[in-house]
């Protein structure tokens, strides 16, 4: 019986198990075959585009995807951070400006933290997308090839009208034509081989690609609902804010009095330094033209810290609770600060290391800054105040990373470290020469 177009597609859905059992002729056969090599190459040629077109964001989308992994790793260990300094002042009664700054601190690491897992769940969506159009793809050129599968064994059998391979073969009417089908035969066998063999590898690629989008798409409602989450501890984080704010607002005279108070102080701090820095860079001078020497210390010392800019280690762990130059008061209206340096706030009795190799200039005490250290980095100078302890002296050499006391903890329960940077008598902000994190 002869088959129809639809059974010679069913034989082609079995591609693993069939063979070839039947003959063709020369001029019936060659069309489908280059036919089916044609076809196959622009098959082949549209995927090989469209993988090229739709991977190569990807590549990128990747990178991306890493950076955002390290910025929520970052914003972890941020709010981490925060959350030991509120557990160590949590046992205070009372709400103090230190508080308040671990919580704002907390939630703008919160919201940086949510704004990844957004961009992060942005781009899976973009991938699963993207897939989506490469599976897309694939199921047509199934379907294409199986189709030309299909097409290649009705036109085969139509070509032999139902005869097998040794009629086909003997029937010749000389020994050339004898010849030229034995070649077409072999040429459309290995055609089809071809054939089965592309049908799988389109197969497998298909499999993989759903294997891939499912486990994206996985991710994707875990991103989801670790984003809910945070959201909410977000939430509960803005509302101890405004009671906080709340609480401090009810003490505005008192509140006031302390920042005149650390401003007289700051005020006292850096005209010390002033002198100090003063005097120091006289007497370099002086040493200078005695000895080379001293000269050639100096600028190395110089040259090493600016080498180092934004690659300096941090003098205690914690985070910036209030940054350098001018900046609105949490709660009072109307009221600026203007920090010479900036507070880093820390765990109580954290150790305070060194930033850079130096010489220590001075130890002092200024009252509301307690115990203070002022180290010399050749035209560079780094202070560090509100020490509880200090385990330096003036004159000593000191290495970067080397102890030079510990942090003093407040009435509040606030540990928190002042520390400037200066070139001569210009104060920079210490931000932009600590190492990012």
């Amino acid at each position: 019986m002869k088959p129809n177009k639809s059974f010679c597609n069913a034989i082609a859905n079995e591609t693993d198990s069939y063979r070839v059992e039947k003959s063709t002729k020369r001029n019936n056969c060659v069309r489908p075959l280059f036919t089916f090599i044609n076809s196959s190459a622009k098959v082949y040629s549209s995927l090989f585009l469209l993988l090229l077109l739709v991977f190569g964001p990807a590549a990128f989308a990747q990178k991306t995807k890493a950076q955002l992994q390290k910025e929520k790793k970052e914003n972890l260990l941020k709010i981490k951070e925060a959350q030991a300094t509120l557990k160590k002042t949590s046992a205070q009664k009372e709400v103090s400006i230190g508080q308040l700054n671990a919580f704002q601190f907390q939630i703008n690491a919160q919201a940086n933290l949510i704004a990844n897992y957004k961009s992060e769940i942005a781009l899976l969506t973009n991938g699963i997308e993207q897939d989506q159009q490469i599976i897309n793809a694939l199921e047509k050129d199934v379907h294409n090839l199986k189709q030309e599968y299909g097409a290649m064994i009705y036109a085969a059998y139509k070509a032999s009208k139902g005869q097998d391979k040794l009629t086909f073969l003997f029937s010749s009417n000389s020994f050339n034509q004898f010849f030229r089908r034995i070649h077409y035969l072999n040429q459309y066998t290995e055609a089809r081989k071809k054939q089965v063999q592309q049908i799988n590898a389109v197969r497998k690629m298909l499999s993989s690609q759903i294997n891939t989008t499912e486990a994206k798409k996985t991710e994707q409602v875990e991103l989801l609902t670790a984003q809910l989450q945070e959201k909410e501890k977000l939430e509960k984080l803005k509302r101890k804010e405004q009671s906080a704010i709340a609480s401090l607002g009810s003490r505005e005279k008192e509140i006031k009095k302390e920042i005149k108070k650390r401003n007289k102080s700051l005020a006292t701090l850096n005209k010390l330094i002033d002198n100090i820095i003063a005097k120091e860079i006289r007497a370099a001078a002086a040493a200078a033209v005695k000895s080379k020497s001293s000269a050639t210390t100096t600028k190395t010392l110089s040259a090493d810290f600016a080498k180092n800019k934004a690659k300096l280690t941090w003098p205690v762990k914690g985070f910036v609770s209030q940054r350098f130059g001018i900046s609105k008061d949490p709660v009072l209206k109307g009221v600026q600060h203007n920090n010479p340096g900036i507070d880093i706030q820390t765990e109580p009795n954290s150790q305070v290391a060194c930033v850079s190799d130096g010489k220590v200039s001075r130890v002092f005490i200024v009252q509301g800054f307690n115990r203070g250290v002022l180290v010399n980095h050749g035209d560079y100078y780094s202070v560090y105040a509100k020490l509880s302890t200090v385990t330096v002296e003036k004159g000593q050499l000191i290495k970067a990373g080397e102890s030079i006391g510990t942090v003093h903890t407040g009435g509040d329960g606030i540990a928190e470290l002042h520390f400037e940077i200066w070139k001569s008598f210009t104060k920079l902000n210490p931000e932009k020469w600590l190492m990012g994190k």
